[in-house]
């Protein structure tokens, strides 16, 4: 009896109840726990993201193994992470044989519940579909995650690459909002194989790829006009291809985190995000092609045409430079055809007119006419300056050839160039009668609001 009463003690003092409540969550991992120490750290205070215990600090919280009290930022996130419970009772040594309330799953904190909820609903329907099926479609995938726990096969990481190079692809096709559920069920596998410590070169290559579809989650909210969400998303991969110790994904990451700035019309905020970068760029890459190629539309939008030259310049000699095999489409790599296009919208931005209409000739004969968004923009660009240059209908007419386009998705940003265009033109006139019904007839996802899959074009 005495025995077992101390085999009793030994054991429960291996563990606190912070440990068995992370248990419950499947979070008892180093790297689970500090994904949730930071994501309820930013709830509090964004100083406190990165904050989180060592290894070595997390071991001996799991095994009360503490002579003080942690920090004092340590604590508030802790109480925040298990509402209702201090940090002295989750750091103390829990005795299965009592009945400790600690036990049961913590209540979940509800201004982040409604935070959830709020962000649930803005999805709309594509969201609540994906819970209405999930028994169903996530099944097959579920079992695999079983089968993969903690030693991830070569075909399953193959595949999972594959699949995020076919949906940055698939974008230029189809609806990006059309391809969220693909998006977000491969997302899940690699975050329940994280879950499970991988080996090391295959933990580095599903963070890789965990970082990649987060761009593409990234874009996808942003043309669903949902930036806050993008901007989430961006910061997300950046920091999972910081953890793989991948430059060029945490390069493509701000490339495409760019798009918010340009399309919001902050250019003076587009260049203070990538000029930081390019100072330090060595070598030659598609993101860094890309991110000149933005830095150049922030200067022609600020009317410096010097300045505007000389990174359009940098753009198509840095792209000139980078293997064929790179340049692959999509929202993972930069294109000849997208340098094109951002030199025409550039040239039209500055007023040149046989600068944009030479551009434009060029862009889209090297652009696919089945491309959803880019040939559109390109033909807007074409029609703006010929408006600021008084061509008003021929000006109508390549813009509602934009608009009536049967490939182009009109997300936002197709409708942003579209009304931006328009407030080019007089407020009447025969010469834009045909345009306005034309714009009348199209409008961007709100911000509450996203396509669901069965909506989308094939």
């Amino acid at each position: 009896m005495i025995a077992e009463g101390v085999m009793s003690m030994s054991m429960s003092s291996r563990q606190t109840l912070l440990k068995v409540l992370l248990m419950k969550r499947h979070q008892e991992t180093h790297r689970a726990f500090c994904l949730e120490y930071d994501k309820v750290a930013r709830s509090i205070d964004r100083h406190l993201i990165g904050s989180s215990p060592s290894r070595e600090a997390y071991g001996r919280w799991l095994k009360g193994h503490l002579k003080t009290k942690p920090h004092a930022d340590h604590c508030r996130v802790l109480e925040r992470m298990f509402p209702g419970h201090t940090v002295a009772e989750l750091l103390a040594p829990y005795d299965p044989g009592l009945k400790n309330p600690g036990v049961q799953e913590a209540r979940p904190d509800p201004r982040e519940a409604a935070t959830n909820r709020r962000e649930i609903f803005q999805l709309g329907a594509t969201t609540m579909a994906l819970g209405l099926t999930e028994s169903i479609y996530r099944g097959p995938d579920l079992f695999e995650q079983a089968l993969d726990a903690g030693n991830v096969g070569e075909a399953r990481l193959l595949f999972l690459e594959s699949e995020v190079d076919r949906l940055a692809q698939a974008m230029e096709k189809a609806p990006p909002t059309s391809l969220l559920s693909e998006t977000l069920l491969r997302l899940t596998s690699v975050r329940e194989l994280l879950a499970h410590r991988q080996p090391t070169e295959s933990q580095r290559r599903l963070v890789r790829i965990g970082a990649k579809l987060s761009i593409v989650m990234g874009v996808t909210m942003f043309c669903a006009n949902q930036f806050p969400l993008a901007r989430r998303w961006y910061t997300a991969a950046t920091r999972a291809a910081d953890e793989a110790g991948d430059r060029y994904v945490a390069d493509l990451a701000l490339a495409n985190a760019l798009l918010i700035p340009t399309y919001s019309g902050d250019a003076r905020g587009a260049l203070a995000l990538v000029t930081p970068r390019l100072d330090q760029a060595v070598g030659a890459t598609p993101a860094i092609a890309w991110m000149w190629g933005f830095a150049a539309l922030a200067h022609a939008a600020l009317g410096d045409r010097v300045a505007f030259e000389r990174a359009i310049n940098r753009s198509r000699t840095t792209l000139d430079r980078c293997q064929q095999t790179v340049q692959q489409s999509g929202a993972l790599s930069f294109q000849q055809e997208r340098q094109t296009f951002y030199e025409t919208r550039g040239r039209a931005d500055l007023g040149d007119l046989e600068g944009t209409a030479e551009a434009a000739t060029r862009a889209l004969a090297a652009y696919d006419p089945t491309d959803n968004a880019d040939p559109a923009l390109v033909r807007f660009a074409y029609a703006s300056a010929l408006a600021k240059a008084g061509e008003n209908e021929e000006a109508c007419r390549v813009a509602t050839t934009a608009i009536r386009d049967p490939y182009v998705c009109h997300s936002h940003v197709v409708v942003v160039r579209a009304h931006e265009f328009d407030s080019l033109l007089a407020p009447s006139g025969s010469v834009t009668a045909d345009w306005r019904q034309a714009l009348s007839e199209i409008h961007a996802p709100g911000p509450t609001m996203l396509q669901p899959p069965s909506s989308s074009r094939t």
